[in-house]
């Protein structure tokens, strides 16, 4: 049986990155980390669906893939936006109605708010399971489906444009093993940090879903209520603040997006060369560039619609890069918000990625649930393809989303383990 191959590196730092390298095998596979963090500093400009600098990072790449002699396909598609966003925000404000509601009757009739809380997290979740239906959707004009939300919605039927860019990398031997990489080319910045947007949506969630729960015995026992004492009242304060806060989300245009997620396609980039320079064995290995992740995971519905219908490819692992070049910490991310656990479907590409991170020297952890943020695995997933997130994370994190995000966050340290990564996975589908 054929060795796994072996990654060398241009970058390649003492200890344990040697060691881990020297874990992959004997043939050698060329990653120059450097160049890799030229293109992800070239790609970091703001870049937010709409505009000309959209269109140019997608140029960039396309040319810097066209150079490596690959044919590159461009795959446009128009989406809807505002109806999902607008039916969120919609969940968010009743949510907020409900806390204040529920606080008043507590006050006033202790059992019957206790009682009446309960369906507090039932409606929740069927707001959500309708924003996440119009989500999928959002490649076409639904809102008909959604009347009772379109009402409440500015430009509920206003589209946008974009493209996916597809590249297929050449292969030595008879396909066994087929492995679509992706990562997304726009960029968004927020009226407010990443981590700011996660603790508000986590509070929240919190209010919304928890404390009615806990609140439940106070229907028997009212004093149950006050030996929660300003416990309550403090959850029940975050949760309204955070929902508060979250009803105020803007998107804007002044963010580089270097770690979200031009480090993660500057990595893709380095990863063809390597590839195409030594074609895999019996192994098909796909690259996506999608667009309109930030509004939506557009992109990523219209690569699901595409993977689900071939015959070839909806058996292929899906591997979506994340926040390369900041750190190497890494999650593993299968979930889609609080009913999205997608953990059975996504358990092959797990695996995989899971075993390729031990093999680069990486310890990577499962996130099953992911609570105020989306990625493009989530539609891969819906689709029934499996599909993990590699989400790498660490302090710059919190500049994720503002101007913040910039170019010097990108380090030939962390853009080399996210290619060892990569490069071994495509190693043990070759092994």
């Amino acid at each position: 049986m054929r060795r796994p191959a072996k990654t060398r590196f241009a970058f390649a730092p003492p200890g344990l990155y040697n060691r881990a390298i020297n874990r992959l095998g004997e043939n050698m596979r060329s990653f120059d980390a450097a160049r890799a963090v030229a293109d992800g500093r070239e790609l970091s400009f703001p870049r937010l669906v709409g505009t000309p600098d959209e269109v140019r990072a997608r140029e960039l790449i396309k040319n810097k893939l066209l150079d490596i002699d690959l044919a590159v396909e461009e795959r446009p598609f128009s989406f809807y936006p505002a109806l999902a966003f607008g039916i969120l925000k919609n969940m968010i404000g009743v949510g907020v109605a409900l806390l204040i509601v529920q606080a008043l009757v507590l006050a006033a009739w202790p059992r019957l708010g206790a009682l009446a809380g309960l369906a507090l997290p039932l409606i929740a979740r069927r707001l959500w399971a309708t924003y996440r239906r119009a989500a999928a959707h959002m490649l076409e004009d639904r809102s008909d489906e959604y009347r009772r939300h379109t009402a409440l919605i500015r430009h509920a039927r206003a589209s946008l444009h974009s493209a996916n860019l597809v590249a297929d990398l050449p292969h030595a031997g008879e396909i066994k093993h087929r492995v679509v990489l992706s990562a997304h080319t726009d960029t968004k910045s927020q009226n407010m940090s990443i981590v700011v947007r996660i603790v508000c949506s986590l509070l929240f969630a919190l209010g919304v879903f928890v404390l009615p729960i806990a609140l439940l015995p106070a229907a028997v026992w009212p004093v149950w209520l006050a030996a929660g004492g300003w416990l309550w009242k403090i959850v029940w304060l975050a949760a309204l603040v955070g929902g508060i806060v979250l009803l105020t989300l803007t998107v804007e245009n002044r963010s580089p997006g270097a770690t979200d997620d031009a480090g993660s396609c500057a990595v893709m980039l380095e990863t063809a060369r390597a590839l195409a320079a030594d074609p895999p064995r019996g192994v098909a290995v796909r690259l996506v560039f999608t667009g309109a992740e930030e509004l939506g995971l557009a992109g990523g519905l219209a690569l699901a619609r595409e993977m689900a219908a071939d015959p070839e490819w909806k058996n292929a692992t899906f591997l979506n890069l994340e926040g390369v070049g900041g750190a190497s910490k890494l999650w593993l991310a299968t979930g889609a918000g609080p009913t999205g656990n997608q953990t059975a479907t996504a358990a092959r590409a797990v695996e995989l990625a899971k075993a390729a991170a031990a093999d680069a020297g990486v310890t990577a952890k499962t996130l099953s649930r992911i609570v105020g943020g989306e990625a493009d695995h989530i539609p891969l997933l819906e689709a029934g393809l499996s599909a993990v997130t590699l989400m790498f994370h660490g302090d710059y994190s919190r500049k994720v989303h503002t101007a913040g995000d910039a170019p010097d966050l990108l380090r030939e340290q962390h853009m080399a383990t996210a290619g060892r990564i990569l490069l071994a996975a495509i190693a043990r589908l070759e092994g």
